[in-house]
């Protein structure tokens, strides 16, 4: 198969599209659609090494058509942005030299546990922050310095690798913020969005990135994720909550079945 891959049969292509249709449908409400697009790249004859720097091409659609519809909630988080995004943009930077430097392997026992830590932080996260409230006078603002030191690891992590990197910011914002979970998706869409870009440049730098199987699937994306922004800025908040706790269930499992 060539370098930019189009070569691909009928088959490949139509499996590639459908993925990423869904992908962006899922990206779009909870991230973690890598996990299911991810395979589907192997599938098509990429290495672990091309299918992870493919993916980040593959679902950055959804990310820019996320940012895009919410642009009511940016306007209104705006000032919770610019930190966010400059950790976005270097942390982008350090995981992707890391990736090309150190392979995928030597993080790959870890994705499993984080994944566990961060669903339980999420499913938690507003009862943890009551009873640190109610029995701590535990003021996010205050621990501000901490939150945005985990993010930008969150950022690094994204770069490196990314798999399910949208549920540890959501459970992040969940225990130190007050923002509800469209401002939470917001945020993460348009930070999430520049580190992927960045991450795009430095992966096509070093040659990394087999365009033709990305392009199909990110075609799909971007169709998806157009046609679930829509439908998911109509649910209650509970209800996008939900869904998000259930998919990263789901990521999880498939985690420790996956990489353990």
């Amino acid at each position: 198969m060539s370098l930019l891959g189009w070569d691909m049969d009928l088959a490949t292509i139509l499996l590639l599209f459908a993925g990423g249709l869904i992908a962006g449908m899922i990206n779009v409400m909870a991230g973690g659609a890598g996990f299911m697009t991810f395979p589907l790249l192997m599938a098509a004859g990429l290495s672990e090494m091309e299918a992870n720097a493919a993916n980040f091409v593959a679902v950055v659609p959804a990310n820019i058509v996320g940012t895009y519809v919410y642009r009511h909630e940016i306007a209104q988080v705006r000032p919770l942005l610019p930190a966010r995004l400059v950790l976005a943009a270097v942390g982008g930077i350090i995981g992707s030299t890391l990736l090309i430097t150190l392979g995928e392997a030597n993080f790959h026992a870890a994705i499993p546990w984080l994944l566990l830590s961060a669903t339980l932080a999420f499913a938690a996260g507003p009862t943890i922050k009551r009873i640190l409230e109610r029995d701590y006078a535990f003021d996010g603002k205050r621990w501000m310095w901490l939150s945005l030191t985990m993010e930008f690891a969150v950022y690094i992590y994204g770069g490196y690798f990314g798999l399910g990197m949208s549920i540890v910011l959501f459970a992040i914002h969940a225990i130190f913020s007050s923002l509800d979970i469209h401002q939470s998706n917001a945020i993460r869409n348009a930070t999430i969005t520049l580190m992927t870009f960045i991450s795009i440049a430095v992966f096509a730098g070093s040659g990394m990135i087999r365009w033709g199987p990305a392009l199909v699937m990110m075609a799909g994306a971007w169709i998806g994720g157009y046609g679930m922004v829509r439908i998911a800025k109509t649910l209650p908040h509970a209800a996008i909550r939900n869904g998000i706790l259930l998919w990263a269930v789901v990521m999880t499992a498939y985690a420790f079945w996956r990489y353990q």
